[in-house]
């Protein structure tokens, strides 16, 4: 890649951080929704007595389908947030890479004329 398609790989995948940031958002709406509707299933629920009966029929209820999915579905995109985080900062890193690598043969030159001179 040159020196001038950086700028531009680097936004692009800033762009897609973001969208995943945002589905990570919704994701996590979704869940804390679930997680408000399991407690108030408990809250209205007579038939619990006691804090460890209300904590049993909480984990009982976080093993539905649907809280199971929605918990599983934010863990991967969390998980590919961290794997676009990594590319992103490699992206950035080739690039002062290479800018410190053209700034050096920049100064080679500069010698290079200094001592012909």
């Amino acid at each position: 890649m040159k020196l001038i398609d950086y700028p531009i790989a680097i936004a692009e995948k800033q762009r897609h951080f973001l969208q995943i940031e945002q589905n990570i958002r919704r994701l996590q709406d979704i869940l804390n929704r679930l997680a408000a509707e399991i407690d108030t299933a408990i809250a209205f629920d007579n038939t619990l007595k006691n804090d460890a009966q209300r904590k049993a029929k909480r984990l009982e209820l976080m093993q539905a389908s649907d809280y199971r999915r929605a918990a599983a579905n934010l863990q991967m995109t969390q998980d590919e947030r961290a794997e676009i985080e990594i590319d992103l900062n490699l992206l950035r890193n080739q690039f002062s890479v290479l800018k410190l690598q053209l700034r050096e043969a920049i100064a080679a030159r500069e010698l290079q004329v200094l001592d012909a001179a």
